[in-house]
């Protein structure tokens, strides 16, 4: 097939997109929407062969040609530094960022650098890529266009039951539980973020997506799969649960809300615990040392005398 080039009008036209977890559910569904709005998409996922294959797939079934794929291992920080490199090094301009990449684990395990995989997955490769890529993003920003970075969380942070003294949960582990406080870390980094950085260069929204038919959960075992047959019964397509992170990327009607959570196109009311900006900013501080980053610095760094105090 030939490649169809976008319409000038298309709402991603001449845009860089990067969309974690993008070799399915949510996430591949996400990058066939925005190339069909005419962007560039950069899909991110941990498996070559099923990456490349959606990323083939999603340029057959929509005619574009601007879709390429990294490869590395969110749970892993050094994956995430050298894959915040590359970008960087491909796209020295980038408008947006779906941090989408999650996953639920019932049994407590760690990563290769001791954190909790759960943690490290859901919120500890959101804050450290966004961070990385941050110059990226406000060079990308032009006056009444700033840059998006769009964090997937879910009404599961309603449940969940955080302890700032044990954040990766060595004590009281349960899957769900871990699950559920990664959702409100999400909630707590985008707002804390947004306070911290101009809207006018960039932006950051969060959302809920829905109950969304995919593999999730199916990582574990006999469990995981009951789970995800359950949850099946009240779900929506990927597409659905696309269309809010896709709408917030590109829409007039988020600019002037930053730092907020969105279910459904609209604005919605987290947990009491989410607006908790006491127990958020101490989120923020302590993930800075476990990622190992300098979060003031970088902040810094990109925008310069901008950064809120």
């Amino acid at each position: 097939m030939a490649e169809i080039a976008p319409s000038p009008q298309a709402p991603f036209h001449g845009k860089v997109v990067v969309v974690t977890g993008a070799s399915d559910g949510i996430g591949r569904a996400a990058v066939h929407q925005y190339a069909e709005g005419g962007a560039t998409v950069v899909m991110v996922g941990r498996n070559e062969a099923k990456t490349r294959a959606a990323a083939q797939a999603i340029m057959s079934a929509t005619g574009r040609r601007d879709i390429t794929w990294q490869i590395a291992d969110l749970s892993r920080q050094n994956d995430v530094r050298e894959l915040a490199d590359r970008l960087r090094a491909d796209h020295p301009r980038i408008h947006v960022l779906a941090n989408n990449a999650g996953a639920m684990f019932l049994e407590r395990e760690e990563t290769p650098d001791g954190h909790e995989h759960t943690f490290a997955l859901n919120h500890l490769s959101y804050f450290s890529l966004a961070l990385l890529l941050l110059p990226a993003l406000v060079a990308a920003s032009v006056p009444g266009a700033p840059a998006r970075i769009i964090n997937v969380s879910s009404r599961a942070h309603e449940n969940a039951r955080p302890d700032l003294d044990d954040l990766q949960l060595t004590r009281g582990f349960g899957g769900w539980r871990a699950y559920a406080n990664s959702k409100l870390f999400n909630i707590w980094f985008t707002s804390a973020l947004a306070r911290r950085l101009p809207s006018d260069r960039v932006v950051v929204q969060c959302l809920h997506p829905g109950v969304v038919s995919t593999r999730f959960a199916t990582n574990n075992g006999r469990m995981g799969r009951v789970l995800r047959a359950v949850m099946d019964l009240v779900s929506v397509t990927p597409d659905a649960g696309a269309d809010t992170l896709v709408w917030l990327s590109h829409a007039p009607e988020a600019l002037g809300q930053n730092g907020m959570y969105w279910v459904k196109r609209a604005l919605k009311t987290p947990s009491r615990t989410a607006r908790n900006e006491t127990m958020a900013e101490s989120l923020w501080r302590q993930t800075g040392v476990l990622a190992g980053l300098d979060a003031d610095q970088l902040l810094a760094l990109a925008v310069g005398d901008h950064v809120a105090p």
